[in-house]
């Protein structure tokens, strides 16, 4: 016997982290419903449940609601592709009303910016690059473009990176520095949803005297 899932009372919420407060989510984003079984039940846009007399009718049983900006996977790594999400079980019971009450999605990636202080950039005599790469053979390269000797620009871009338990992120510069082909390695570790990984390159100066 069927019971509703009513969202009467519901409300979709977005917070960026970056500022004070969730802002409402635009009617594009995406519910999904599971069964226990992790089976796909339906998927609307929220305009959609809005528009259904803000209820759904189910089956009566466990379920699970995800809701994202994004309907699908989360792409293991793009360009300027933020997407938010949250998930939320719930029980229907048969003849029964169950208010969903309200959700905030957050974001679902990593976000990853690179930049370079200015004394970097200076000593920068050749295009470069910087790869990113948090899943295996899924890696983003930031481009670092010499001008002139001294004079270089580069991608400011955001990548963000889909992450799971334990996630790293391995970091590759290859470029020419001071008239000679330069290679670091770096591997960060406790990479996690809702953060944003600024990576930026400094000059240092070992005990000889050289960058």
């Amino acid at each position: 016997e069927n019971g509703y899932l009513s969202f009467g009372e519901f409300s979709l919420e977005v917070d960026e982290e970056l500022v004070t407060k969730a802002d409402a989510a635009g009617e594009n984003y995406s519910i999904a419903i599971y069964d226990s079984a992790d089976k796909l039940v339906l998927t609307k846009t929220y305009a959609e449940v809005i528009n259904n007399a803000n209820k759904i009718s189910l089956s009566a049983g466990t379920y699970t609601l995800v809701a994202q900006s994004l309907a699908g996977e989360v792409p293991t790594a793009s360009w300027e592709n933020p997407i938010y999400g949250t998930s939320k079980t719930f029980t229907i019971l048969a003849g029964e009303e169950t208010p969903i009450g309200s959700l905030t999605c957050t974001l679902l990636q990593c976000k990853v910016t690179v930049a370079y202080s200015d004394e970097f950039l200076e000593a920068v005599t050749g295009n470069g690059t910087t790869s990113v790469e948090v899943t295996a053979g899924h890696p983003l390269n930031y481009a670092l473009t010499c001008h002139a000797a001294g004079l270089a620009s580069y991608d400011q871009s955001a990548g963000y990176f889909s992450v799971g338990e334990g996630s790293t992120m391995t970091v590759v510069f290859k470029g020419n520095i001071d008239g000679k082909t330069a290679k670091m390695t770096k591997t960060f570790s406790g990479i996690e949803a809702k953060q944003w990984r600024q990576i930026k390159f400094v000059q240092k100066k070992n005990e000889q005297g050289q960058a």
